[in-house]
């Protein structure tokens, strides 16, 4: 804030030193102070992320009609400003997937060895859903190491090939033991040196490798994040995403509860036919009254409660930055503040509910 604070001294209507200033200044809560700042910019130098920090002050002051059209804005204004990225990819991947899971072909699968190392405990879901929240609180216990959203999997898929996922049914060997070897380097990279406690694999849109992730670690514990979809997806709308083949959805509420019906449609399937031992979290619950949430986890996870969970606060602001869209709200003390968003915007909501409903019955959000 001191270096924006500098440029706008010598320049007031500077876009970026502008576009920070106000960002500070929502976050501190002086909104007016905020629009201020963004009303300095010359129109011609406002860009899509001017654009969407107008509309998150516009949702902080209330003004929830006008934050919608605003968010809107800014996302389409982003497609003009970035690369253009390949909107079917994921669906399509997503779909192939589906597509190859049957009950009948995961009851063909031929026995594999055990891993050598012990598996990590995958913490999944969907965007936005709370995994962040919740991975700040598990890593402050001593025993667990949080691997935040490292594509480690992928390294496991990418050895595999053209085996996957047609070939996992008659994977040999020789071919587990590559994409174990492939992913426990990636692991190996990121946690500390001689590390020997529950690595937690954070990565929400690992849902859709939950049959990767079962083949190579059956006996592999997975933590299920949810939140009421429709606050996933209005939450996910809102966000300044860099474009790419998953992000790229969230520009739209049509867009991002297409995904949210597909890559959940997938996990529940998933989860049906394999026999995967899972917990579910919900958002609500954890910002409700986290403690006992958190405890429940520890105890699936074979862990013992450990008192430096409390200070989960303070070690995550001494962190500094995580690469999450939720790093503001981590940062601060637990609140409710973002559950029942989808009220705020229920009119645009009201689009999408018939593509949301057989998740919020699934789910028990009804």
């Amino acid at each position: 804030m001191s270096c924006a604070k500098q440029a706008l001294a010598h320049d007031p209507s500077h876009p970026l030193a502008s576009l920070v200033a106000a960002r500070c200044a929502r976050r501190t809560g002086a909104l007016d102070q905020a629009l201020s700042h963004l009303n300095n910019v010359d129109p011609d130098h406002r860009g899509s992320l001017h654009i969407h920090e107008w509309a998150q002050v516009l949702d902080k002051q209330g003004d929830y009609e006008m934050a919608y059209k605003a968010f809107t804005i800014a996302n389409q204004a982003r497609k003009t400003e970035r690369p253009t990225v390949d909107r079917t990819l994921m669906p399509r991947f997503i779909a192939h997937i589906d597509n190859c899971f049957t009950e009948q072909w995961v009851q063909s699968w031929t026995p594999l060895p055990q891993s050598h190392r012990p598996a990590p405990l995958f913490m999944v879901g969907f965007n936005r859903s709370g995994t962040t929240l919740l991975d700040r609180m598990l890593d402050s216990h001593p025993q667990v190491y949080v691997m935040e959203e490292v594509p480690a999997i992928d390294q496991a898929r990418e050895v595999l090939g053209g085996l996957y996922p047609h070939g996992l049914a008659d994977l040999d060997p020789a071919h587990l033991g590559a994409a174990r070897d492939a992913y426990f380097a990636v692991v190996d990279a990121h946690i500390p040196a001689g590390f020997e406690g529950l690595v937690v694999d954070k990565l929400p849109l690992n849902t859709i490798a939950l049959g990767l992730i079962h083949r190579l670690f059956p006996s592999a514990k997975t933590v299920f994040s949810l939140r009421h979809p429709a606050d996933v997806v209005i939450s996910n709308f809102m966000q300044n995403y860099t474009p790419n083949p998953i992000t790229v959805h969230f520009d739209s509420l049509e867009g991002a509860a297409k995904l949210y019906a597909q890559v959940m449609g997938l996990g529940l399937s998933l989860r049906s036919m394999l026999p995967m031992d899972v917990l579910e979290v919900r958002y609500e619950d954890l910002v409700d009254d986290w403690e006992p949430q958190v405890r429940r986890l520890l105890d699936f996870a074979g862990l013992p409660w450990d008192d430096q969970i409390r200070g989960y606060l303070g070690r995550t602001k001494k962190q500094g930055l995580i690469g999450t869209p939720s790093y503001a709200a981590v940062v601060e003390p637990v609140h409710q503040k973002a559950v029942g968003r989808r009220h705020n915007y229920a009119t645009a909501i009201a689009s999408v509910g018939p593509v949301l409903k057989p998740f919020i019955d699934a789910f028990d959000y009804s």
